[in-house]
């Protein structure tokens, strides 16, 4: 019995011990990225230990402050002049410092369903708001060029956002920036449906296709450039393509180009997993619709019909 006791108490002790010991390997840091009358802007960046790797993990958001004093999420809502974002906590995720007096900002609820870019100045006194974006998908920037940002909309389009003078350039369609000069971009997109490769390069002033490299799905692979960096990007253009911009703009396939490509047989497997990818997708999309509809169905009338 007082072995049985014993161990209790030492795994009473163990319990109240631990979290002690997790909460002391937390830190938090701050750090003021702008400070421009009346508005301050500080990063706020937590650590904390993960103990099954002895690494610490980070996560900054972004507090925001107007005359000296914090800006709260109806005075974040006021400047955006939008009502949404008075539902739930909003969290200032990304900040791009665009000059001495303003920043790029990145928001969304604590929810994830709703999401803003914006661009903060501060100037005769006062803070000024200019709304670039509202989404319910994502409003954190994708590598960019020195000197630029890019965002999707809610449309999934490209938003181009030069940096200083600060102006936005929209670009239709999903693409990834690959280089910029002057005002012409170099972008990639995957296109699905018609099962090809794209890199264009594009007038952004007109959204005027310039010139245009395709490469078959059946024949060369997928590069690995979601979630890689701008530098990455640009290297991979560089290293399969003759680019030119001025006096006239030109892309060419390199004849020692590195592309990767694809086996018949690939291909085929390629294929059979997009279909039953699609497959799925039809499947959940048609029970979604069913729960949604018998929802409906089955509500009296005069009751709150939101599922």
């Amino acid at each position: 019995m007082s072995a049985s006791i014993s161990a209790l108490s030492r795994m009473a002790t163990l319990l109240f011990v631990v979290p002690l010991l997790l909460g002391a390997c937390g830190r938090t840091s701050r750090e003021t990225v702008l400070s421009a009358d009346p508005l301050k802007v500080v990063a706020v960046t937590q650590s904390t230990l993960d103990i099954n790797v002895s690494e610490y993990r980070k996560y900054t958001r972004y507090d925001l402050y107007v005359d000296g004093e914090k800006l709260s999420d109806g005075g974040f809502a006021a400047l955006l002049q939008d009502p949404d974002a008075l539902k739930d906590p909003v969290v200032h995720s990304d900040v791009v410092v665009l000059d001495e007096s303003s920043i790029l900002l990145a928001s969304h609820n604590d929810t994830g369903a709703r999401c803003w870019a914006t661009r903060l100045s501060a100037s005769g006194g006062e803070v000024h708001l200019q709304k670039i974006m509202k989404s319910s998908i994502d409003c954190a920037p994708d590598p960019a060029p020195p000197g630029w940002s890019a965002f999707y909309d809610e449309g999934s389009n490209l938003l181009l956002v030069r940096h200083t003078p600060f102006h936005v350039h929209p670009i239709s369609g999903y693409w990834y920036v690959l280089l910029i000069q002057g005002d012409v971009v170099a972008v990639y997109q995957k296109d699905r449906e018609q099962e090809r490769l794209v890199v264009r390069l594009v007038r952004m002033s007109s959204q005027q296709t310039l010139a245009e490299q395709i490469l078959p799905m059946d024949t060369y692979a997928e590069p690995d450039l979601m979630n890689a960096s701008a530098q990455l990007r640009q290297q991979w253009l560089m290293d399969n393509f003759v680019v030119a911009t001025a006096p006239a703009a030109s892309l060419q396939l390199r004849a020692d180009n590195r592309l990767e490509t694809i086996s018949p047989e690939t291909w085929a497997e390629y294929k059979e997993i997009d279909r039953l990818n699609r497959e799925e997708d039809a499947r959940d999309q048609a029970a979604a619709a069913a729960r949604e509809r018998a929802f409906y169905e089955s509500t009296p009338p005069g009751l709150p019909t939101q599922p």
